[in-house]
């Protein structure tokens, strides 16, 4: 039987852990499992001047409807140059990919990391499950010190007839995305390998082998 790629994306999720936590200051939408967003403007709490990038922070699940969320942020605020930082369990893997598209064509950087109580800037996070094929996205991306990737293979959330040919048009959707970022194809290989209840981290060495991790670290504006 023919399945439908779109339908079948549709009925995708990854990881329905939902993150926790969401530092005042900017945007924030009612619920529990959804992507908390907070954007913290160049400036803010003693950051140098020099550096004009806002640091955006995606905190928790990534629910359908993440990606309008932040768009409707990041052009409120006008936001020309950022850095993504992304503390999430994982999500819908749609909506993942759709989110990474919007960061690859807006030339931001992402990493992984959360942020500090009381400052404007970050520290280790983690990124499962979805999570990576988000960060992907970034133009330049990068790690906290003590942050991790962390990858399993895709489960559908709604019965399908044919699990195999699901998996079949997950993996290539997921495939060609990844490569448009630049990312090897042995990551979803790995991925496949990775049963859904377990989290495969990678070590940085595999991240930047992957070609996921592609700079040392968002640093100080040049």
């Amino acid at each position: 039987m023919r399945i439908d790629p779109q339908r079948a994306l549709a009925a995708l999720a990854l990881s329905v852990t939902c993150g926790a936590g969401l530092a005042a200051t900017e945007k924030s939408v009612p619920g529990t499992e959804y992507l908390r967003i907070t954007a913290v403007a160049p400036g803010y709490a003693s950051r140098p001047v020099s550096d004009d990038r806002w640091f955006i922070y995606l905190e928790g699940y990534i629910d359908n409807g993440a990606t309008e969320r932040l768009e409707r942020v990041l052009d409120a605020e006008r936001v020309s140059s950022a850095v993504v930082y992304f503390d999430s369990p994982g999500g819908h893997v749609v909506e993942a990919m759709a989110l990474g598209r919007v960061l690859r064509e807006r030339g931001y950087a992402t990493s992984v990391g959360v942020r500090a109580p009381g400052s404007a800037l970050p520290r280790a996070g983690r990124c499962y499950s979805a999570c990576p094929i988000a960060y992907a996205g970034g133009l330049t991306r990068s790690l906290e010190p003590g942050s991790v990737l962390g990858t399993h293979r895709a489960a559908n959330s709604v019965p399908v007839p044919d699990e195999t040919a699901f998996q079949e048009v997950v993996t290539g959707q997921v495939e060609d995305y990844l490569v448009q970022m630049g990312i090897s194809r042995d990551l979803v290989t790995l991925m496949s390998g990775v049963p859904h209840d377990a989290i495969r981290e990678l070590t940085t060495d595999e991240a930047v082998r992957l070609g996921l991790v592609n700079a040392g670290g968002p640093g100080p504006a040049p």
